[in-house]
């Protein structure tokens, strides 16, 4: 997620807002239905009025009985979740009920660590604790207790001193989705019932069970790699994510959320200041950057195949929303392409056409080019099959060959042409000018 927004800021720069190109986005996302690439919802807020809303594909598929998503279709939204457990474990300490320097071992000893873990610590991720979901028999389809979760959990060591760096991890919002529920004598569900879905009269969003598909709820789905076709994906068990994952919402709502949050309606100035306060691009339950000397706030999730992500862009007072329940495409081409239709900007529009290239024609873009105009070098590399590429030092991303001397990747919306005669490459991305970069090497 991090990497993410890192590279949302070198892109984003919002100069004018007086047009909008909404068409184009209808038409962007009705192209990844049409190809197989996508099924949900994009909702886009300014100034706490929704003036984009656009659903493509089915919350169900069931022949003639198939159900189209709508602005009421609901989606387990995943890691997204934390963000409305970081609130509500700030409401409990405007409250007095909590406090952020409090000792994990106040709750549960028996975890390593946990005299020295706080709950300010597992806000942001500071904590060490081990990712309970990388443990060998982590299953969310299996049927797991709260006493088998801790027991999990506290088999794991330390990560990291607490405080020494951030980390991602998911334990951290499944403990404090189990303190919520301690304190507060009264199930997730219900709190969450209370504390934001009637403050914030939300429609559409609770704590998520066995989906129901006659209350709205949609199933996920995942493509098939030869045909296209789509398979209904099993379902995890929620109360296993709890307050880390454990969510049902839909962008209708989201947005909503999102302008309560950044309005104060959620908690006291000072706890928001606190959630709001970024070390290493971190806060609590959010994560956040400076562009241009705009603030942006951002959380994504994934749970099945349902792939979720918002976004808030402070100083402009914008929200935006995607929920989907089938995806075979970046989120951040998405949410690019969102970006340039508020900013009245032609849209990076995906061919879907592709190329096979010989392990020759691969190897004559071979290289490491610059630019001034990008933070980084680009380097591509060939194993003889395909073209791979990546800002120098990072992991290298498989390209996909469109035509001879254009690739694309797909998963950033970045498309790059080639000039092998001048050794010069134009990169494209989401609406934004292109860039040139020279070979250098």
């Amino acid at each position: 997620m991090k990497k993410l927004l890192i590279i949302i800021l070198v892109v984003w720069n919002f100069s004018n807002l007086t047009a909008q190109n909404f068409n184009q986005l209808d038409e962007f996302l009705e192209t990844l239905y049409k190809n197989h690439k996508m099924m949900g919802n994009l909702t886009i807020s300014k100034d706490g009025n929704t003036i984009y809303n656009k659903s493509v594909g089915y919350q169900v598929i069931n022949g003639k009985e198939s159900i189209p998503i709508t602005d009421a279709s609901k989606f387990r939204i995943g890691s997204i979740t934390k963000t409305f457990t970081a609130v509500m474990i700030f409401q409990l300490i405007d409250e007095g009920k909590l406090k952020l320097e409090q000792p994990l071992s106040k709750y549960f000893p028996q975890i390593p660590g946990s005299e020295s873990i706080t709950i300010a610590s597992m806000l942001n991720h500071s904590s060490g604790l081990f990712n309970i979901a990388q443990d060998e028999n982590f299953n969310e389809e299996i049927e797991t207790t709260r006493e088998q979760m801790l027991s999990k959990i506290s088999s794991h060591q330390l990560n990291f001193e607490v405080g020494e760096k951030h980390e991602y991890s998911n334990t951290n919002y499944v403990l404090l989705g189990y303190i919520l529920e301690d304190v507060e004598k009264a199930p997730y569900s219900q709190i969450l019932e209370t504390r934001i879905v009637k403050t914030l009269n939300l429609k559409n969003t609770f704590f998520g069970s066995a989906i129901n598909t006659t209350n709205n709820e949609c199933l996920s789905y995942y493509y098939d790699d030869n045909d296209g076709s789509l398979h209904e994906a099993n379902q995890a068990i929620l109360t296993i994510p709890g307050g880390a994952g454990g969510i049902v919402s839909n962008p209708s709502d989201l947005v909503i959320f999102l302008n309560g949050l950044f309005q104060g309606k959620l908690m006291s100035e000072k706890s928001f200041n606190v959630m709001t306060t970024i070390n290493d691009e971190f806060g609590s339950g959010i994560l956040s950057a400076k562009k241009n000397g705009m603030t942006i706030y951002a959380h994504n999730g994934t749970i099945d195949f349902f792939r979720s992500m918002y976004i808030y862009i402070l100083d402009l007072d914008i929200a935006i929303a995607l929920n989907t329940n089938a995806l075979d495409y970046g989120l951040m081409p998405i949410m690019f392409n969102a970006i340039a239709a508020i900013k009245g900007e032609d849209l990076n529009m995906p061919s879907f056409k592709s190329a096979v290239l010989s392990e020759s024609e691969l190897n004559q873009y071979i290289g490491v080019y610059e630019s001034d105009e990008l933070p980084f070098n680009l380097v591509f590399e060939s194993d003889g099959k395909v073209l791979k590429g990546a800002p120098e030092g990072s992991d290298m991303k498989v390209l996909k060959a469109i035509n001879p001397d254009e690739f694309a990747l797909e998963s950033l919306g970045v498309t790059l042409i080639f000039n092998l005669e001048a050794k010069t490459l134009l990169f494209n991305q989401a609406g934004e000018a292109p860039k040139t970069l020279t070979k250098i090497k």
